[in-house]
């Protein structure tokens, strides 16, 4: 294997990681929404707020170059993620 394709997977490998971290910090802001929601009686799902949220991460993810069908898998799943800890 060259060192450019090794070097190449490393930064990949870092990358991912860091993408973890962030998909942990988002678990713990939902987890201290919920928190918050259930003190006030909120619901913790709202449908109305997710599909505002999955429409714009949408639109941001194309400004991006990156397809609007992969960012919506990509929330779709974090959002299901959310529910099954509601």
């Amino acid at each position: 294997m060259s060192a450019e394709v090794n070097e190449t997977r490393t930064a990949l490998d870092e990358l991912d990681h860091e993408l973890l971290d962030l998909v942990a910090r988002r678990r713990a802001l939902v987890s201290a929404l919920f928190v918050k929601k259930r003190a006030l009686g909120l619901p913790l799902v709202d449908p109305v707020r997710e599909a505002e949220l999955l429409a714009e991460r949408r639109a941001y993810a194309e400004r991006l170059g990156v397809p609007a069908e992969l960012a919506g898998a990509i929330f779709r799943a974090i959002l299901e993620d959310s529910h099954t800890r509601a």
